[in-house]
């Protein structure tokens, strides 16, 4: 993903609709229903409608579009819309005040009789103010009413008298007043009660209605909390027609989701899975799709969260999470800081205790409401096919790792933490990065140049970036053309040798070596390319390459494999006499080489070793005479035989490297004795490498063992 189309996903506001055609809810029918009644009904004499539903459900797209279809009414019959929200205002004596305000405001200046009751408005404002804080409980109101009326410089006048006269003023004014009060229920309980003493007080006026919208139990239980009274009977006593929100059929939310969530991932180049889509909406992700409100929040969070994993992160495990976090937090918790208990694969075996994760997976499910455990459950086995071996018959082998990984499924051990740490690290190589390598590779030498900037990025654990491009090549399949898998063939035989790092390797007993890591590679390369085109790409690529280290390796693999036959192995085709014409191309090419090019050969052991059993041990000693007999090379040369193990003895909490070098590994080609002299002569220089140093001092320590009749492999306790 580019940034430019990082931009294009921005975050929405959870601001209703206005416009009906914008209906994804089935609203508008209903909207031009309650807006057919507040301009028809036959002489309305404060008229109080509510809508009602509960929070999120779409309470405020409906007024609006109500508003919008009250606008179409021709001009003469339009009724005139007084948008009142309490939110508005901080205390109680602006409510009260700012109400009045607004009606007055709203008075038409064209028409003289209702600009003369605005003035007689004022008048009645006062003294009904004191009539509500007596009767009603509201001392405070006669404060802005009595302010308003200095304002103003009007006095009081006889109450019914007032009223009679606003009364008749507005039915004769033939024009119609609709207040519109939404987010009651967000108000505090002696706010509500506040807000529905001065409607119950002021609702009686010809040609003025009351569109309310509120949750009804809500406010049903805030007037019960701050008047003592039974809500529903009070709000019955006030609200003339009160009228339920239309429930939102289900089809209709899933089709906004899910076309919300389309315009999220038209960016992302991974291949979406329909049907495993399908099984981890319905089975898992559904029960928290109940009102609009509930999809405002997930696209909202997606639209932040997504992007910065987009290529990176299995979108539907991605989503899937991100409902987790939104709607079962503690969940969610649970798996990010468990990595291990849900990763990866369980194989039951017959002698596998699986109690323990029984008892952990039990343990945070059942914490989990009972209407929605079933369904956290069917998700959390969807997302880790791990926990299928907990909780049912079913378990997974080693195998699927690739499959999980190269899907970048969450349930992967080495793609979880994109999922929580809401990205990948800057040296860590992007699938964006991978594409746009796989795309160029068509031209070796542009992937040569891109593994070559690769090999010099190093990591803190001293890896390269050209090692992750290695293992997630290995993940692509239908990725890699016939021509892409050539491309990058060329690239690694000329440039391989020096392409990995032993940094790379990670050292330890289970680390992998360099050699390995590429002949994994060469070998799924090679079964991206048609059987007949394989030998001829082997041959041009041993005839030519300069990474004599890997192909040296590459055909040791062939002839171990016709030693031992491999299961899709890609070369497996190759007999006998094929591979003989192989090893004389491969032994040709090392008898040419020149002595620094020799040494420029990593695993240089294993290497002469091979060329010694095709080539003749006299052939390769003749190559290799010119490099012991050199100061300057016997030095680099020796150390190309030094080992590493390890050790740890009781009683220590790490273990320590350990060197070794035996002297029989260099029989083949030269005379171990007559090196002696040559090596204490080498110790003797102070321009030694600690390695040379130590390579000396294992040569010279375990030929004194040979002639003691010793196996330099043993284990020795002077170590």
């Amino acid at each position: 993903m580019t940034d430019t189309q990082v931009e294009t996903i921005t975050i929405g506001s959870d601001a209703p609709q206005t416009d009906p055609a914008h209906d994804a809810f089935g609203y508008a029918p209903f909207a031009q229903r309650i807006a057919d009644a507040v301009s028809k009904t036959p002489s309305p004499q404060g008229l109080v409608m509510a809508i009602h539903g509960p929070w999120g459900s779409g309470k405020s797209s409906l007024l609006n579009f109500v508003k919008h279809n009250l606008a179409l009414i021709p001009h003469s019959d339009k009724p005139i819309v007084i948008d009142f929200n309490p939110w508005w205002f901080t205390n109680k004596e602006q409510l009260a005040s700012q109400f009045l305000n607004q009606f007055r405001s709203k008075l038409p200046h064209e028409s003289e009789m209702l600009r003369k009751l605005g003035d007689t408005m004022a008048d009645y404002a006062a003294i009904i103010g004191t009539t509500i804080a007596k009767t009603y409980g509201i001392p405070w109101i006669d404060k802005p009413i009595g302010f308003l009326l200095k304002i103003l410089k009007q006095k009081p006048k006889d109450v019914p008298a007032l009223k009679n006269e606003i009364s008749t003023a507005l039915r004769n004014a033939g024009t119609r007043f609709v207040f519109i009060i939404d987010d009651i229920d967000r108000l505090a309980p002696e706010e509500i009660r506040e807000l529905f003493k001065v409607i119950k007080a002021l609702a009686d006026f010809p040609n003025v209605i009351y569109l309310l919208s509120f949750d009804r139990k809500v406010v049903s239980e805030a007037l019960f909390t701050s008047l003592g009274v039974d809500g529903e009977a009070y709000l019955e006593k006030i609200v003339q027609a009160p009228f339920s929100l239309p429930a939102v059929d289900r089809l209709r939310l899933r089709q906004k989701l899910f076309t919300d969530l389309d315009r999220i991932l038209s960016t992302t180049q991974i291949q979406f899975d329909q049907t495993y889509w399908g099984n981890v909406y319905f089975e898992g992700l559904d029960q928290y799709i109940r009102m609009p409100r509930d999809i405002v929040r997930v696209i909202n969070t997606l639209c932040v969260t997504y992007p910065t994993v987009a290529g990176e992160a299995n979108p539907i495990d991605f989503i899937a999470l991100e409902f987790l976090r939104l709607f079962e937090p503690e969940v969610y918790g649970e798996i990010r800081d468990n990595r291990d208990m849900f990763t990866g694969y369980s194989d039951r075996g017959y002698s596998r205790n699986l109690e323990p994760e029984k008892t952990f997976h039990n343990a945070w499910l059942d914490n989990v409401p009972a209407p929605r455990r079933s369904g956290v459950k069917e998700l959390s086995q969807r997302l880790f096919p791990k926990l299928e071996s907990v909780w049912s018959n079913m378990s997974y082998g080693s195998d699927r790792l690739a499959d999980w990984r190269r899907e970048l499924r969450v349930c992967s051990p080495e793609i979880f933490d994109v999922f929580f740490q809401f990205g990948v690290s800057e040296d860590s190589l992007r699938r964006s990065e991978l594409n746009e390598f796989i795309a160029a590779a068509v031209d070796s030498e542009k992937a040569l140049n891109i593994l070559k900037l690769a090999s010099t990025l190093k990591r803190p654990d001293g890896s390269s970036k050209a090692r992750e491009y290695l293992d997630r090549l290995r993940d692509l399949k239908d990725e890699i053309s016939s021509e892409v898998a050539s491309g990058i063939l060329n690239a690694l035989f000329e440039v391989g040798d020096d392409l990995l790092s032993p940094g790379d390797e990670g050292g330890g007993m289970v680390s992998v070596r360099n050699s390995w890591r590429l002949l994994w590679v060469v070998q799924h390369l090679f079964r991206c390319v048609p059987e007949p085109s394989r030998t001829e790409l082997l041959i041009e690529l041993l005839s030519n390459g300069k990474a004599m280290g890997l192909v040296v390796q590459t055909v040791a693999k062939i002839e171990r494999s016709r030693e031992k036959p491999e299961a899709d192995f890609p070369l497996a085709h190759i007999e006998d006499p094929a591979l003989l014409q192989l090893k004389n191309i491969v032994v040709t090419r090392l008898n040419l080489l020149r002595e620094q090019e020799v040494l420029a050969i990593p695993e240089l052991i294993y290497v002469v070793h091979r060329w010694v059993t095709w080539g003749g041990n006299e052939t390769v000693a003749a190559q290799i005479a010119p490099i012991l007999s050199s100061e300057a090379l016997f030095p680099v040369f020796l150390e190309k035989y030094l080992t590493w193990g390890t050790q740890q003895y009781d009683g220590d909490s790490v273990s320590r490297r350990v060197p070794h070098l035996n002297p029989k590994y260099l029989e083949p080609i030269t005379d171990i004795n007559a090196l002696e002299p040559i090596v204490t002569k080498m110790l003797s220089r102070q321009d030694l490498t600690g390695n040379q140093r130590i390579a000396g001092e294992q040569y010279l320590k375990n030929l004194e063992r040979i002639r003691q009749g010793k196996d330099p492999d043993g284990f020795f306790s002077d170590d």
